[in-house]
C-alpha cells in the first residue's frame, strides 16, 4: 500500500512540474530596462512656440509677412526660457526644414504636421495676435494655445487683452501676455508634469510587408499567435504598461497611444522612440520574424517582413 501511495505521490509530482514548466515556455514578454518606472528622475518636456497660421496662409512666411506675431512668439517663448523650460526653436526648425528635400516639395497642407512631428517637441504653443487702432487708442488682443503634438489635445488657453494710445506694438503684446501669463504657464506645468509622471505618448503601428508570408494569426514558435506575442510586449513595455491597442486589421495592428519615458529607468539618459523600436525589433528576431522600422515624429512604424 505504501509503494502504491508514493507511487501515485510520484505521478502528481511529475504531473505539476511539466504543468510548471509548460507555463514557462508560455512567460511574459521579457521587461527591457529603459521603461521600467522604478527611478524617479525624469526630464522636462520640450516645448516648442508656433506661430498661429490661417488656412490659406504658409506657415514658412507668416512671420515675415506679419511683425506682431514674430513679437509675440519671441515674448512667449522668452517667458518658458525665462522658467528654465526645454523650449525647441520654431525658426531654426524651420530653417532647417526647409532646407531638407522631403519638404521642400508643395507641400503646404501637411508642413506644418510634418514640422511639429519632427521638432521632438511633447508640446506646443501656437501664438495669435490682432491688433486694430482707432481714435480711442490701439487694442491688442493675444491668444496662446498648448497642444500635445502626438495627439493635438489642447491643454491650456488663454487670452489676454491690452488697450492705450501707443504705437509701441511690442509693449502691447508684452502687457496681453502680462495678464495671462501666469495662469497659462502653470497649467500647462500642471500638464508636463503629468508627461514626466506617465510618459510621453506615441503612436505604434505594426504593418505586413506584401511579401510576407505570415498574418496577425500566424502561429510561431511556442505555439503563441503573432498578434499575442506583439500585445503581450507592448503591454509589458510600454512606460507603467499604458498602451492601448486601437484594432487589428487584416495587414496592421494599432496602437494609437504607447507611453515611453522620457529618460532611460536604468541609465537616466535620454529615451526616444528609435531605441523602443530596436527593442521590438530584437525581440520580434528572437521569435523568428524579420522586421524593420520607419519613425516620423512620435509614430513608429513596424513592418515585418517574414
Amino acid at each position: 500500500m505504501q509503494i502504491v501511495n508514493n507511487s501515485i505521490f510520484k505521478c502528481l509530482f511529475i504531473a505539476i512540474l511539466t504543468l510548471i514548466v509548460g507555463e514557462s515556455a508560455f512567460a511574459q514578454a521579457p521587461t527591457i530596462a529603459g521603461t521600467q518606472s522604478d527611478e524617479s528622475t525624469r526630464a522636462a518636456a520640450k516645448i516648442m512656440v508656433v506661430p498661429y497660421n490661417k488656412q490659406d496662409e504658409d506657415i514658412r512666411t507668416v512671420l515675415d509677412d506679419n511683425p506682431h506675431i514674430r513679437t509675440a512668439v519671441s515674448k512667449v517663448k522668452e517667458a518658458f526660457d525665462q522658467r528654465g523650460w526645454s523650449t525647441v526653436d520654431f525658426v531654426a526648425n524651420l530653417r532647417a526644414a526647409q532646407a531638407n528635400a522631403a519638404f521642400t516639395s508643395d507641400r503646404q497642407a501637411n508642413f506644418k504636421s510634418d514640422l511639429l512631428t519632427t521638432s521632438g517637441a511633447d508640446f506646443y504653443v501656437q501664438v495669435d495676435v490682432q491688433i486694430t487702432t482707432s481714435d480711442s487708442g490701439t487694442s491688442t488682443v493675444l491668444n496662446v494655445t498648448a497642444f500635445e503634438t502626438h495627439t493635438g489635445a489642447s491643454f491650456s488657453n488663454k487670452t489676454g487683452t491690452s488697450k492705450f494710445a501707443s504705437s509701441d506694438y511690442e509693449k502691447l503684446i508684452s502687457k496681453a501676455f502680462d495678464q495671462i501669463q501666469e495662469e497659462f504657464l502653470n497649467t500647462l506645468m500642471v500638464k508636463t508634469d503629468e508627461i514626466r509622471e506617465i510618459g510621453r505618448a506615441t503612436m505604434v503601428e505594426f504593418n505586413l510587408d506584401e511579401n510576407t508570408t505570415i498574418d496577425f494569426d500566424s502561429e510561431i514558435a511556442g505555439g503563441e499567435y503573432l498578434n499575442e506575442i506583439i500585445e503581450d510586449w507592448i503591454a509589458t513595455n510600454a512606460y507603467k504598461g499604458r498602451a492601448n491597442l486601437t484594432g487589428i486589421l487584416e495587414n496592421k495592428m494599432v496602437f494609437d497611444e504607447v507611453r515611453i519615458p522620457l529618460y532611460d529607468q536604468e541609465t537616466n539618459r535620454p529615451y526616444n522612440l528609435n531605441r523602443f523600436a530596436t527593442e521590438i525589433i530584437k525581440y520580434l528576431r528572437s521569435k523568428g520574424i524579420q522586421a524593420s522600422r520607419n519613425i516620423h515624429g512620435q509614430k513608429l512604424y513596424i513592418t515585418i517582413k517574414a
